[in-house]
Parts: C-alpha cells; structure tokens; sequence
C-alpha cells in the first residue's frame, strides 16, 4: 500500500467517526429529557452538525486525493440519561481524535496544506476531548493547590 493509500485509509476513519458523531448526537439531542434538556440540547444539536460539516470536509478531501469517502459510521454508542450520553460523547471524541492523530502521522503523503488542515482538526479534536473532561468530572483540581490560593487572597 502506498503511503497516499494509506493516508486515505486513515483518513476514512477519521470520516467514520465523523459520520458516527452525526448519528450520536442527533440522538442525544433528541432524547436529552428533564432540566438537562435546557442545556444540553443545544449542546448536542450542535455537535451533531459540526460533525457532518466535518464528514463533508473530509471526504472532499478523500476525493481530491484520489480515494472513496466511507458511508459506514464507526461505532455509535447509545445512552438515555445526561451522563451517559456525556460518556458516550467523551468515548466518541477520544476515538476521533485517535483518528485524526493516525493521519497525521502519514499526512505528508499528500502536501504541507493538508499536512496543516489535519494538524487543525487534531486541535479541534483535542479541545471537545478538553471539554469533555470538564464536563464528566474527569478533571480533578489539587486541594491543596486551592487552599494555598484562598490563603492568599486572605
């Protein structure tokens, strides 16, 4: 396999993730009941078309490198409760953002712009990843770190 073939590969599976993120988060807009849903659904409607944007984006860059945009999502992963869909969103932006790594590893197959365009969606990747994390609690903040702050300001 060449290593332009192999970029396209990879980035077919960045493409699924996309696709699958579409999938995902359109359901959890749609499911999202209670309090959550006044925060929530906005927040997974969204997502849900940033993701197509960027399935649309990233086959037509499959295309113009001579390769197949896939139509298959990779894995969707269903929930029905807020911190579940909140889970299955931080798997799902973790497994893009491994997608989007894999590329770039082989991105100068093709030429510095799309070498630059992957770095990008790596970057953008890594900040739903970020603020994933934030929002599942995945984050800890060092007590002591904090008391030494309030100390000061006292």
């Amino acid at each position: 396999m060449s290593s332009k073939e192999e970029l396209i590969k990879r980035l077919n599976t960045a493409m699924a993730w996309e696709l699958a993120g579409v999938i995902q988060y359109m359901q959890a807009a749609v499911m999202v009941t209670g309090h959550a849903r006044e925060t929530f659904y906005d927040f997974f409607h969204e997502s849900s078309e940033e993701a197509r944007d960027h399935a649309e984006l990233v086959g037509q860059k499959i295309a113009v490198l001579g390769g197949v945009p896939t139509v298959e999502p990779a894995t969707i992963r269903q929930a029905a409760d807020i911190d579940g869909m909140l889970e299955a969103a931080l798997e799902l932006e973790k497994d893009a953002l491994k997608a989007w790594e894999d590329a770039h590893a082989v991105a100068d197959a093709a030429n510095p712009g799309t070498v630059f365009w992957i770095e990008e969606h790596v970057a953008e990747e890594q900040e739903h990843v970020d603020h994933l994390r934030k929002l599942t609690q995945k984050v800890k903040f060092a007590s002591s770190d904090i008391k030494k702050a309030s100390n000061k300001s006292g």
